[in-house]
């Protein structure tokens, strides 16, 4: 339980360098708003991301965890030439292992694969500054940035756990700001197919309400068909149907989600495991989303994007089965950019809990042996997995309310509006 007891010291201590940085709020924003951006976020980044990666896995010496060997595993079989999937396993989408296999030829250690993380996390943070810094003042983008830097969600699932799910909003924001700048479609249109290549296949959820809202569907649709049919083409003459290998990680149940937190109190009796809750799952999930991106079709594309995406993976990370609460790390960057009001202590605290918790909670879980509850009495034969149900149902409810905050509801759209 070592590293339970790391992360949650490093998470506290985070969350009290966030309450000292609020205390200051408007003094930093308004020093902030005088100074150029890419210096403040690279300043940002090297004290809060760089010196940590250095002091842990260089100075310390401590060796990468967890999930950093089957990545080290990926990489290193990847930078041989082998391929993904007939000669090595891979639940990520196929460019995944080869992006990280770059870094193995500059340095071979799995500490590679945590820097590369670092690297990606500073990469989408600063892209996320331009993304949002049309309708929202220089210097609060900056304060929220740093804060984003700040919290123990980011700080630890990317230099701790060195977790890639910052990867999948860096390759939405990316494609935008392209198109933003080039004014092509198709150049949207095949970095988001890359983006799908290169992250995890349930990338491909987002491109449901992106293609519902955008207006020139032809022209989306087209190159992203072919990179596509390109892609699976050369994928089945490599490997045969084992591309499918990421759609068996569906099966899996992990927690904390709705399935793992209502199971028990059905004595098992629920299907978990089954198919069924995948599609349950799919459903719930992308059909809110589509109904916000719907609602949001006439405002500005950064917040219906920002929108749309929290309640997508939010609403995934506890609707499906294989979830846990690691994902956090995919909608964290809009959800701190964009829908928390960082002057409403209501929000602020519950955001602080939030990460602490999404933080500590699967370490925790996997250190009991990942249990499965499957009666009421297995919440109460000890304390410890007592604590770790507390701790599901605690994450369960407050990520419905940071659906709730971002969903396009008649007064949240009035507010939009003015803001945009």
């Amino acid at each position: 339980m070592s590293i339970v007891v790391a992360k949650t010291a490093i998470s506290l201590l985070s969350v009290l360098l966030v309450i000292i940085f609020l205390a200051r709020q408007n003094a930093i924003v308004h020093y902030l708003d005088n100074k150029p951006p890419g210096r403040v976020l690279f300043t940002g980044w090297l004290l809060l991301r760089l010196v940590p990666f250095l002091f842990i896995y260089i100075a310390a010496g401590i060796e990468p965890t967890s999930d950093v060997n089957g990545f080290w595993d990926e990489a290193s079989k990847a930078s041989q030439g082998m391929v993904v999937y007939r000669d090595f396993w891979s639940p990520y989408s196929p460019l995944y292992p080869y992006l990280l296999a770059i870094g193995v030829k500059f340095w071979y250690s799995p500490k590679m694969v945590v820097l590369v993380m670092v690297i990606m996390d500073g990469i989408a943070l600063f892209l996320s500054s331009r993304f949002f810094r049309p309708f929202q003042p220089k210097g609060e983008v900056l304060f929220k940035s740093l804060l984003y830097l700040l919290l123990p969600g980011s700080l630890v699932l990317c230099v701790v756990a060195a977790q890639e799910d910052v990867w999948m909003w860096l390759f939405v924001i990316l494609p935008y700001l392209v198109r933003e700048r080039t004014l092509r479609v198709a150049w949207y249109a095949v970095l988001l197919a890359l983006g799908l290549l290169i992250t995890k296949a349930i990338f491909v959820l987002i491109l449901v309400p992106l293609f519902l809202v955008e207006k020139q569907k032809l022209r989306m649709i087209i190159p992203m068909a072919l990179v596509g049919i390109i892609a699976l083409a050369i994928l089945f003459l490599l490997v045969g149907w084992e591309f499918t290998q990421p759609l068996g990680e569906a099966q899996t149940l992990r927690a904390p989600n709705i399935p793992s937190v209502i199971n028990p109190w059905f004595f098992n009796a629920i299907g978990v495991g089954e198919k069924f809750w995948n599609w349950v799952g799919l459903l719930i999930s992308v059909g809110m989303a589509c109904v916000a991106a719907w609602r949001l079709r006439h405002a500005d594309f950064r917040i219906m994007l920002s929108r749309v995406w929290v309640i997508l993976y939010a609403t995934m990370m506890i609707v499906q089965q294989s979830a846990y609460s690691n994902y956090i790390f995919i909608f964290l960057i809009p959800l701190v950019l964009h829908i928390i009001n960082w002057k409403n202590r209501t929000e602020v605290g519950l955001l602080l809990i939030y990460n602490v918790l999404c933080v500590v909670q699967p370490s925790f879980w996997w250190r009991l042996g990942m249990p499965c509850y499957l009666a009421p009495a297995d919440l109460f034969s000890s304390w410890q997995l007592a604590v770790d149900y507390a701790m599901q149902i605690l994450i369960v409810l407050l990520t419905i309310y940071f659906i709730w905050l971002a969903f396009p509801t008649q007064k949240t759209l009035k507010r939009i509006t003015v803001r945009a």
